[in-house]
């Protein structure tokens, strides 16, 4: 808002500076120079007025939301501590109730889930290592088949090279000579 109140304070100051320029420097006579300043001038009063208008009914729009809103808040934050305070209140009620047998029953409980935390820690643990060993014995297996197939494929390399060492490529280099010179009498 403070942006849009900076502009339109600009803009009337401006405005009203350029009008009063203009008529200044515009050839007329005196009393139509009056007017001419009297029209503007209400011009910009009734802009000015419009703005404010629309200035005074957006902040009080804005004024009723938030005091809405504050009063959903404040509301909603009633209701939680109310809901806080009875929740604290059955919770101490119900510890007050709480006998010795139930504190043994949940310690036995706690014993039993720890011992089957342990054994199950234990048979990951036992998983983890089988599955190790399978990836390095594929690893291993995969390395193996690589080198294998690196080696026939530089042995069929080698010999692709030797045959075409063999071979004559002066006919070849005849034929492309003709051929290019077919394609290109000069």
């Amino acid at each position: 808002m403070a942006k849009r109140g900076k502009f339109l304070t600009g803009a009337l100051i401006g405005g009203t500076a350029a009008a009063v320029v203009a008529l200044l420097l515009a050839p007329k006579s005196g009393k139509e120079m009056r007017d001419d300043l009297a029209k503007k001038a209400d011009d910009w009063l009734d802009l000015a007025s419009d703005y404010t208008d629309d200035f005074v009914t957006k902040t009080n729009e804005m004024g009723s939301i938030v005091k809405d809103r504050a009063s959903d808040l404040g509301g909603q934050a009633s209701d939680l501590a109310a809901n806080v305070k009875d929740k604290v209140s059955d919770s101490a009620d119900e510890m007050d109730d709480i006998t010795s047998d139930t504190l043994e029953d949940l310690k036995r409980q706690s014993s039993d889930l720890s011992d089957r935390f342990r054994k199950a820690a234990n048979e990951a643990k036992d998983v983890a290592e089988e599955a190790s060993d399978d990836i390095i014995i594929d690893a291993k297996e995969s390395k193996e088949e690589a080198a294998e197939t690196v080696s026939e494929g530089a042995e069929a390399l080698a010999d692709k090279a030797k045959e075409m060492n063999q071979t004559d490529f002066s006919e070849v280099k005849e034929e492309l000579k003709e051929e290019v010179e077919k394609n290109n009498p000069e």
